[in-house]
């Protein structure tokens, strides 16, 4: 199953190379509880800058059967951290029971909220 883009705040600017391999990535937790919440219907508003919230809402009725159909996540693998306007984003591979591993990109952590999750579909 292919999941669709979530939402994308502006990730304007140019990037920073990527981080070192041994490097953890920071906010599984946080795309994990993201995913959850989207999937029982709602967005977090706890864990989502105003701009991605807007989105979440607007695209909630087409994401949440989808990521509910994807089923619970079985995996979180960390790929890679990228610098974008002073912003960190990282990349993740999100494996689902049902369907295929995706890669997700979070970021933009700004008082507690981030600016930025989304798939390009692959």
């Amino acid at each position: 199953m292919r999941l669709e883009l979530i939402a994308v705040a502006a990730l304007l600017g140019t990037t920073a190379a990527t981080a070192q391999t041994a490097e953890q990535g920071q906010y599984a937790a946080q795309l994990r509880a993201m995913f959850m919440s989207v999937a029982a219907g709602t967005c977090p508003a706890d864990l989502m800058a105003d701009d991605l919230l807007k989105a979440c809402q607007q695209q909630l009725p087409q994401m949440a059967p989808g990521l509910k159909a994807a089923g619970p996540i079985k995996m979180i693998t960390f790929l890679k951290t990228e610098q974008a306007n002073g912003d960190r984003y990282e990349q993740y591979q999100v494996t689902f029971t049902n369907g295929a591993p995706s890669k997700w990109t979070i970021g933009g952590l700004q008082d507690g909220k981030f600016k930025s999750v989304y798939s390009l579909g692959d």
